[in-house]
């Protein structure tokens, strides 16, 4: 059977979290030295790139010129074939300059008539005669698929134009020799940037080394008191990081001295509640061991009397009896007995126990319980108390509009619980206690967690505690049902 109470409203659509899947590509102490050495080379390639466009423009100047005094040569040489037409003229001069090649090497020379007609040609065979734009004038262009430069020269006289004349320049040599020098430059930036981003990466290290220990310090007082950091850290640091550092370290002080603070005040708290106690037992039983003390000094002295012997055995008893009710009496009041059996009405108890401290949170409660009617084989004391402390530390955890949940069913002659919350987790070390048995660590103090350990401790449970995938803490008990009982739950 199943009861429920307000239904879990589910995640909600508007929030937003951390994408399961996204990781950062570089660490945090790597991002800011790889985007300085990216910065960097991005600068210097731009900045020697563009040199190199104008300084090889500059060069082509300087190409345009050497060849157009080249052809200033050549044209004083083949002129007299240019008027004369006479071709075999003409490839003379060409084979001429040929056999005396120095610097930039020719690879194809040309004359054309005054009417365009090819006149004489010389040099690479392969060479397509040159484009019809270069015989409108003083052209250049570089083809630098074929690594030649086009340099042409128009021919006249004072009659009017004679022709025209085309030289391809062999400049495969200088653009290869661009080509290496724009990979050297390139190559050279890259290692300059990557060693500037080495450089920056070790300089921000050691000099944000006090703020990452502080974050670092930050980050974990969450699951530990913060502590000091060291003064020689603080002594290396800059003035202004040297004050924050200080003043983390003030506070760290601080809250050191409350924690004594308070565990000195807890501690003289227990001893009074202790001395109390003992004052109380002292003072009760003070009384009876007089007469006590009476009865045996009597039977010291007239025991051998039957009636005398008789009273004071009979005052002995009676006053042993008294003993036993103040012992008693006062062990019932740290460690009250429980006798009544636990029944499905004490959750219905918890759910209304609970309600207030959820009201004020704007909580939803939700319980599913899977039980018998009647009787289970548990104390009722116990269990309550365990489950409405779990139950209210749920409700403070979790945010409002958040649910906290209780699951109870019987399994296999165990009452399994298990109570849910959307809070942020709880501490580690605690967890580490419920689930382990342990009420307290050496020195620690604090009764709500020791007091659960203890009450499981005497049901024989044992506990878990793990994260839940959505975010929140899932505590599940198994409760050993007692073995009269066992026949009962399972009918």
């Amino acid at each position: 059977m199943t009861t429920a109470s307000t239904p879990d409203p589910g995640p909600d659509p508007g929030s937003s979290g951390p994408r399961p899947g996204h990781r950062p590509i570089l660490p945090p102490a790597l991002r800011l030295p790889a985007a300085a050495g990216l910065v960097v080379f991005v600068v210097a390639v731009g900045t020697t790139q563009l040199a190199l466009q104008v300084t090889n423009r500059q060069a082509d100047r300087q190409l345009q010129e050497i060849g157009q005094v080249y052809l200033d040569g050549l044209v004083a040489s083949v002129r007299p074939g240019l008027q004369m037409r006479d071709p075999d003229y003409i490839a003379s001069r060409f084979t001429r300059a040929f056999s005396e090649q120095y610097g930039v090497a020719e690879r194809g020379l040309f004359a054309y008539g005054a009417d365009g007609r090819l006149l004489a040609r010389h040099g690479d065979p392969n060479l397509p005669e040159p484009p019809a734009e270069t015989l409108t004038g003083s052209l250049w262009r570089i083809d630098a698929k074929a690594g030649v430069a086009w340099v042409s020269r128009r021919v006249e006289q004072s009659t009017g134009p004679l022709g025209s004349l085309v030289a391809a320049l062999d400049v495969a040599p200088i653009l290869a020799a661009r080509q290496r020098l724009a990979l050297t430059v390139v190559a050279v930036d890259l290692l300059l940037a990557g060693a500037f981003a080495l450089l920056t990466g070790l300089v921000l290290r050691r000099l944000g080394r006090p703020l990452r220990m502080l974050v670092q310090e930050l980050s974990e007082g969450a699951h530990r008191p913060p502590a000091r950091l060291p003064e020689a850290l603080v002594a290396g640091a800059d003035p202004r990081t040297a004050h924050v550092l200080r003043a983390y370290n003030r506070m760290a002080d601080g809250v050191q001295e409350r924690e004594r603070l308070a565990a000195v005040l807890a501690e003289r708290e227990q001893m009074a509640a202790l001395g109390q106690l003992a004052a109380t037992v002292a003072h009760e039983v003070r009384n009876p061991l007089g007469g006590l003390a009476t009865a045996v000094s009597t039977l010291r002295r007239f025991g051998d009397r039957a009636e005398v012997r008789e009273e004071s055995l009979g005052f002995l008893e009676r006053g042993i009896a008294a003993l036993e009710r103040i012992v008693n009496s006062t062990l019932d009041a740290y460690r009250p007995a429980d006798d009544r059996p636990l029944t499905r009405a004490d959750f219905d108890d918890l759910r209304h126990l609970v309600r207030p401290a959820a009201e004020r949170r704007g909580v939803a409660v939700v319980f599913e319980l899977d039980l018998p009617q009647g009787a289970i084989g548990l104390g009722a004391g116990g269990v309550r108390q365990v489950l409405l402390n779990l139950l209210l530390n749920a409700c403070a955890a979790t945010p409002p509009q958040g649910v906290v949940g209780l699951q109870a069913r019987i399994v296999d002659g165990e009452l399994l619980c298990e109570i849910i919350d959307e809070g942020p987790g709880l501490d580690p070390a605690k967890a580490g206690r419920l689930s382990a048995g342990v009420a307290s660590e050496p020195g620690a103090r604090g009764l709500g967690l020791s007091v659960v350990v203890s009450l499981l401790g005497n049901l024989d449970a044992r506990a878990s505690v793990t994260e839940r995938p959505a975010g929140g803490t899932a505590i599940r008990l198994a409760i050993p049902l007692v073995a009269p009982h066992a026949g009962e739950v399972g009918a």
